[in-house]
């Protein structure tokens, strides 16, 4: 049976998801053209898993996130507005293809803004260290960021499962 097309009308908590990763998308963008001629001809391209530099390249890798992150983030909004090719822990029929169609674009908008997040955030974090003002991501940068990334995703899974067939 193929899955019903539905479109998901975006709600208050959409916009707002979507808004605050577009400013992080936008800032991943600004912050290199703002800074760039400031930077030394090599800055940290790599780092640990203590939040170290530890592998430097010309400073023209500094666009390396910010078009990673505009590829990345188009492409996740893109993908979005086509729930229906999805993956889900659940059957999907007519009468719960909204509810799961809704939580699967909600999950999908939150990871692509804590992505961009992600990346504005080590972005800036090459930019300072790059500067001598500051150095490297910090030891809780990983710890944190898949935190960030898997809570949101488990919340979903379980609201899926436990919401399959509610009317």
């Amino acid at each position: 049976m193929s899955r019903p097309r539905i479109d998901i009308e975006k709600d208050g908590s959409d916009w707002v998801i979507e808004i605050v990763g577009f400013l992080f998308l936008a800032g991943l963008i600004i912050m290199p053209l703002y800074y760039y001629d400031q930077l030394p001809e090599s800055i940290a391209t790599h780092y640990n898993a203590n939040g170290k530099a530890d592998g430097f390249s010309g400073r023209g890798m500094i666009w390396s996130l910010p078009a990673t992150g505009l590829v990345m983030f188009i492409g996740l909004s893109v993908i979005n507005k086509f729930p229906h090719i999805f993956n889900y822990p659940t059957e999907i029929t007519i009468d719960n293809a909204e509810r799961q169609y809704r939580g699967a674009t909600k999950l999908i908008r939150m990871l692509n803004t804590i992505i961009m997040g992600a990346f504005l955030y080590i972005s800036s974090r090459t930019i300072l260290g790059a500067s001598n003002k500051d150095a490297g991501l910090g030891a809780w940068f990983i710890p944190v960021f898949i935190i960030l990334m898997f809570t949101p995703i488990v919340y979903y899974l379980v609201y899926s499962v436990n919401n399959k067939s509610k009317k």
